[in-house]
């Protein structure tokens, strides 16, 4: 745009110097028709610049300081504005050219396309590392506890445990799991036997059969009495002497062929079948709600929720694996999007018709946008930015006034010549 304004200064005092030229030569030989003519052609040609540069300067600017409508442009400041902002909304970036120009593209290839030729790891990484960070000054722990326990409650409602119970029954059976927990139970029951404190409960328990045995009545008492005194009725052996007999009898469950044993697995095989029974399946059911309905799993929920947030606002070894697990995660779902051309279509449809949503809602932010970008330029950079589009066409419009001017002074001095 520069070289071509310079070119019309020099275009305009070319015809100045010609002018000057054609001046002195009139001067010198005032008999000369030649000289007249010459001096006719460039004296229109200069006015026709001059008068264009004029016009041109005078719709920025006061030429030489003429004040009558010059500065045409910030004097109209806001016709201005606002026609450069209609113009922008309705014909530039009006919807059907939004539309069309949408059409012609493919956003989705684009982008994959910006995403192959940069490294887009680092930049994916650090939105999710900004996402956490700002995600965790937002959440509250003890609202995470209490949508989790009401989350937790409402699938587990909505769940049978049947199924899953007759499932890790069958399956605990098939691995012999059946045997692992029958002996575990014998393990857990010899060791309360062997304690003190059960050969303690055994005596307890007789003491009391006696206390009972001799307040029937008066004969109960007196021979209860009287095995006393002669040691017939010895409570502390009689405690020991079923304390061993009760340890031998729970050692004896060990055994392969045990009545117990048989009866457990047997039983636990039963179950499994059982359950397909609604009475038991309602039961169960029954007895999941009522321990759930006891429960609460807010607190221990919101406590692990802050254990997590914690860690997640520090830059801990779980943060970064997190962050490093959903980057790994983004990058493998978006090598499957784009590898799916089915999804990538229906994605780039979507993609587009929410921008023309956007676009059919919103379309007037495009003049306001506009017209708030213009108001905030002083005249002399709205001046400039006019000149910056249009200003190459102007100063051509300065050039066609020097040669159509020239154009018209030759015709003149022809016809004065003819004449």
């Amino acid at each position: 745009m520069r070289s071509v304004k310079r070119r019309a200064n020099t275009v305009l005092a070319a015809a100045a110097g010609l002018f000057v030229l054609a001046l002195t030569l009139k001067y010198n030989y005032p008999a000369s028709s030649m000289a007249a003519a010459f001096l006719t052609v460039t004296e229109a040609s200069l006015a026709g610049g001059v008068a264009d540069w004029f016009a041109v300067t005078a719709l920025f600017r006061r030429p030489l300081g003429f004040p009558y409508h010059t500065a045409l442009i910030p004097r109209n400041r806001e016709r201005v504005i606002s026609a450069l902002s209609k113009a922008v909304e309705q014909d530039f970036l009006s919807k059907e050219a939004i539309k069309a120009r949408l059409n012609q593209v493919n956003l989705l290839d684009k982008i994959i396309s910006y995403s192959q030729g940069n490294a887009m790891r680092p930049v994916v990484r650090g939105l999710i590392e900004k996402a956490i960070a700002e995600l965790v000054e937002t959440i509250d722990p003890t609202t995470v506890g209490k949508l989790g326990e009401r989350v937790f409650k409402l699938i587990l409602k909505r769940q049978s445990l049947v199924p899953y119970v007759a499932a890790g029954i069958t399956w605990a059976l098939q691995q012999g799991k059946d045997r692992e927990a029958y002996i575990a139970l014998v393990n857990k029951l010899t060791a309360i036997v062997n304690q003190p404190q059960t050969r303690e409960a055994i005596y307890q328990y007789l003491e009391q059969i006696k206390e009972k045995t001799a307040n029937k009545n008066w004969l109960s008492g007196l021979i209860t009495g009287f095995m006393e005194m002669t040691d017939g009725i010895n409570l502390t052996d009689a405690a020991d002497a079923l304390h061993q007999e009760l340890i031998k009898a729970v050692a004896e469950l060990t055994n392969e062929q045990h009545p117990v044993r048989l009866w457990f697995q047997e039983e636990l095989g039963g179950i499994a079948v059982r359950l397909e029974n609604p009475e038991w399946k309602t039961a169960i059911d029954n007895w999941k709600d009522e321990l759930l309905n006891r429960i609460e799993v807010a607190e221990p929920l919101g406590a692990l929720a802050d254990t997590v947030l914690t860690a997640c606002t520090q830059p801990t070894v779980y943060r970064e694996y997190v962050v490093d697990w959903l980057t790994d995660q983004a990058a493998s779902y978006w090598q499957q999007f784009k590898e799916n051309a089915v999804l990538k279509n229906q994605a780039e449809d979507y993609v587009k018709m929410l921008i023309m949503k956007v676009v059919e809602q919103e379309h007037t932010l495009i003049g306001k946008i506009a017209r708030r970008a213009l108001n905030k330029l002083s005249d002399e950079d709205l001046n400039q930015f006019i000149e910056d589009k249009a200003g190459e066409d102007l100063d051509w419009i300065r050039i066609n006034g020097v040669i159509i001017g020239g154009l018209v002074g030759m015709g003149l001095a022809i016809v004065r010549l003819v004449a």
